[in-house]
């Protein structure tokens, strides 16, 4: 069994609160004044406060969704266990319909472990964690059965199909003279 708990910073989570909080506040005084009857002019600016209004509303209120919170992963002989704030999920295997690992550049600043079960998708960083990745994606795709994909940068695979698609050129224009 192999365990991995991402964090949470706690002030991330106050600071998207007050900021919406302030910015739906300073927003929807705006628009109150408007309909008590002040500023009948200034109906673009009301609309885009009405706007600005949603928006400190969504961030307020995301910001008590469980991706703000700690992340528990339990990856067992038979499922992973998804603890979360408000409970837990348990998945087997053969339910993740996608399976990737994201490797930057430069490979051993962090890596990304994306699991998509359904339309649930997990994200897991590993910063300065290259070993750990590595073994918890390849526990995950041998329990799915899917090949590791190779750990190779975009920037080289792009370079060699352009130095492969420029030597074609240079075939055909050859075989055209």
């Amino acid at each position: 069994m192999v365990n991995y708990h991402i964090r949470k910073r706690k002030r991330t989570r106050y600071t998207f609160r007050l900021v919406g909080f302030a910015i739906a506040l300073l927003c929807g005084s705006q628009v109150a004044m408007f309909f008590m009857g002040y500023g009948r002019n200034h109906k673009i600016g009301t609309f885009f406060a009405a706007l600005f209004l949603l928006y400190g509303g969504y961030l307020f209120i995301n910001s008590f969704k469980p991706r703000f919170y700690d992340t528990d992963y339990e990856f067992k002989e038979n499922d992973f266990i998804v603890k979360m704030h408000r409970g837990e999920k348990t998945f087997a295997y053969s339910d993740i319909t996608d399976l990737n690992m994201i490797i930057p550049q430069n490979e051993n600043i962090y890596s990304i472990v994306q699991i998509v079960v359904g339309r649930e998708q997990f994200l897991l960083p590993f910063t300065l964690k290259k070993a750990v990745a590595d073994q918890i994606y390849g526990l995950l795709c041998q329990k799915t059965g899917r090949v590791p994909v190779a750990a190779n940068n975009d920037t080289n695979q792009n370079s060699e199909a352009t130095a492969n698609a420029e030597e074609v050129t240079d075939e055909e224009k050859e075989g055209d003279n």
